[in-house]
């Protein structure tokens, strides 16, 4: 019979917490609180999150009144331990048994794979939620991570900022817990500045709008949409258009709980600065917004988002206009500055700015790069002359623009490369050098596009590989989560870029040459090259894998194709596809090629890594034998055909033609002994099969695919 229910509200409400900490902690909560109840046997409807920078919220709708009763068997010592020969209980029993409440007699025996065992039924009656609750809401808000967190008063208690109150609510009864020395209770507060009096909530579905009345929208996914709503409003009533960056309206989402948006201006001089230091001027300073014109030319407007309402905002206005102007007139110093040398001038000047700790100066970083360019250029075929001389050219000014003015503010560092490409034009540079150096540093992020210049995917790939190059060498490998280096980045990058250009670079020469190109290392964490080469290439390919994951491809055919010789991205990336569509195009077909060739693998693996196998076709009597060799002839020969270069490389034909040789196989299995006992006849066989084996790994490493229903 199901129990009651009641909706559970619980509010942590705290000292404004850092934008960026908060969305990770709501989810955090939700994982946390999910888990306790469910540990806790408390079945429960939609758990919901609300966040501000003063409270993470969590709302379960529907949560049982009280425990499911538990009846759980628990498996306790072996028998020849709980009983002595005379079938009387030892002391092991008796403490197994008084231990889950229950005399010996409640005890059973029973037989199982690791022989007899004794066990007991316990019986649990369930308890009412509110007694359950407050050890489960405790205990998320203590497990909460956060970057940073800090101590306040004579506690040991630590989380990101000093909580305040909380709000915890079953229904319309408080759920009595203590968290860092606070009492729960059903009191919450509203804006800091617009509501003054603490707001008593007399039953969970009340929160959201007591709350709204009290200037706070709880619910920050509608907070995200009125911030979008009212900053589109506000530009088009001054005429123009918001240029809304998902990040930053998350950012301001979780630093404001009543959102109103206003319109300020700036003086129009400030236009004559790069759209995208403007830009980032307002958005890395002042989290504004950016506004434009119909035709994309940016105005001399911004919006920002006001933590409150309409009152007083004409001195708001002002306020943030006075505040922006300084940051423009800085932009536009450091323009002026930077601009008093020529960006190729600056070249020389990187001698003294360190790369990596024992790998050399940005100086010698650029020649790395314009070494590994001109490698790149003399094997990818899409690479015309005039491509290559903008890239050599790209690759010799990319550093330059890390010692200007512009990037050393730090709130400007992240236009490095786009700040060397304006600046690149206005020395007179090339329109497709500028170009490359302002693509070097993408894709940033997985919403972000590869370059999309061949200079500038030339550039973009020297660069990744130099920087894998140099961090493995000195054992800066990215551990667990930890990756300060931005390697995985580095690593997913060359393989979008790869896939996107559609070039095919063999990986295992392009990195031993971005190894051989640095300079002799001198670091006790300093590892072998050719192990640095081998870990690298490990690396790649799990970013390769994850793409292929992105595509639709099964992790099995991924990982069979990567087990395969691959050293070609683009063409294990095909490879896969087409394996993934060869099978959805017919299962069992497919799944029976893939038991025969697997046959093959794991009766020859074994053999073929201990011995040289030579085949001798003339020593071959059997009909089978002979007919598996004509048939892997002709296969052969039908895979080197469908995968030359020439033929465009067509996959689907070069499965086909491993496909064929299924019934040659499972004929041969059928009427040959393969470990037969004359020595030259089994190693003739043998050699058959590891020639059907090494066809098959042309493709995929058939051992990696999982057969369904196969155990």
């Amino acid at each position: 019979m199901a129990h009651d229910t009641a909706d559970l509200l619980f509010e942590t409400g705290v000292e404004e917490i850092p934008a960026p900490a908060v969305l990770p902690a709501l989810e955090q909560l939700q994982r946390l609180v999910a888990d306790g109840l469910s540990g806790a046997r408390l079945a429960h409807g939609e758990i919901r999150t609300f966040g501000t920078p003063r409270r993470l919220t969590v709302l379960v709708e529907g949560v049982q009144l009280r425990q499911e009763d538990l009846e759980q068997e628990v498996k306790g010592p072996p028998a020849a331990a709980a009983f002595d020969g005379e079938g009387n209980p030892t002391k092991a029993a008796q403490g197994f048994a008084q231990g889950k409440g229950l005399s010996v007699d409640d005890l059973q025996v029973r037989e199982t794979d690791k022989g007899a065992y004794v066990f007991a039924t316990v019986n649990g009656v369930g308890r009412d939620a509110i007694e359950v609750l407050p050890e489960i809401l405790a205990g998320a808000v203590s497990s909460l991570g956060f970057p940073k967190t800090m101590r306040w008063g004579s506690s040991d208690f630590r989380f990101a900022r000093p909580i305040r109150w909380l709000l915890a609510l079953l229904g319309p009864n408080v759920v009595k817990l203590e968290v860092a020395g606070l009492q729960s209770d059903r009191l919450t507060w509203g804006h800091r500045f617009l509501s003054e009096s603490p707001i008593s909530i007399a039953d969970p579905s009340e929160y959201l709008a007591k709350l709204e009345d009290a200037f706070v929208i709880a619910d920050h996914a509608r907070r995200l949409e009125l911030i979008e709503e009212e900053a589109t409003r506000a530009a088009q009533e001054a005429g123009g258009s918001v240029r809304l960056d998902p990040d930053l309206v998350e950012e301001v989402n979780f630093m404001v709980e009543y959102p109103t948006a206003l319109v300020g201006r700036f003086d129009s001089r400030y236009l004559e600065l790069p759209d995208d230091v403007i830009v980032t001027v307002m958005s890395g300073h002042q989290r504004y917004f950016a506004v434009e014109a119909a035709d994309g030319a940016l105005m001399p407007l911004f919006v920002a988002i006001r933590n409150g309402d309409e009152q007083g905002l004409d001195t708001v206005r002002r306020g943030n206009q006075r505040v922006i102007e300084p940051r423009l007139a800085d932009a536009e110093f450091y323009l002026a500055e930077d601009m008093r040398v020529k960006l190729s001038d600056r070249l020389e000047d990187l001698q003294r700015v360190t790369y990596i700790e024992g790998l050399g100066s940005l100086y010698d970083k650029t020649q790395r790069l314009e070494a590994l360019v001109g490698w790149l250029c003399g094997r990818v075929v899409q690479v015309e002359s005039e491509a290559r001389t903008a890239a050599e050219r790209a690759a010799h000014l990319s550093k330059c623009d890390l010692n200007t003015n512009m990037i050393g503010d730090t709130k400007l560092a992240k236009l490095q490369g786009r700040v060397g490409a304006e600046y690149a034009r206005r020395s007179g540079e090339p329109e497709e050098v500028a170009l490359a150096i302002g693509e070097q540093y993408r894709p940033q992020s997985a919403s972000d596009t590869p370059p999309m210049t061949t200079p500038g995917r030339i550039v973009a790939l020297a660069d990744r590989i130099d920087h894998l190059a140099a961090c493995f060498r000195i054992g800066l490998r990215p551990t667990g989560s930890a990756d300060p280096h931005a390697l995985r980045r580095a690593a997913q990058g060359i393989v979008r870029i790869i896939l996107d250009a559609r070039w095919r670079i063999n990986m295992p020469e392009f990195i031993a040459t971005a190894l051989d190109n640095l300079p002799p290392v001198e670091n006790e964490d300093a590892i072998p090259v050719e192990q640095a080469a081998t870990q690298i290439d490990e690396f790649m390919r799990a970013r390769l894998e994850a793409e292929l994951a992105n595509r639709g491809v099964p992790y099995d055919l991924a990982r069979a194709v990567l087990a395969a010789p691959c050293p070609d991205l683009l063409d294990a990336f095909e490879r896969a596809v087409a394996l993934r569509d060869s099978r959805s195009a017919g299962r069992d077909a497919f799944e029976q090629v893939m038991m025969a060739a697997e046959r093959t693998a794991n009766i020859v693996r074994k053999p073929k890594a201990e011995q040289q196998l030579a085949l001798a076709p003339e020593a071959l009597e059997d009909p089978h034998e002979v007919a598996l060799n004509e048939a892997l002839g002709e296969a052969a020969a039908a895979v080197e055909s469908a995968l030359a270069p020439d033929a465009g490389r067509d996959y689907p034909a070069a499965w086909q033609a491993l496909a064929d040789l299924r019934q040659p196989i499972d004929a041969f299995f059928e009427a040959v002994l393969v470990m037969a006992d004359d020595e030259a006849v089994r190693n003739n066989r043998l050699a058959l099969l590891a020639a059907v084996d090494d066809l098959f790994l042309r493709l995929l490493d058939v051992q990696e695919v999982v057969i369904e229903g196969a155990a």
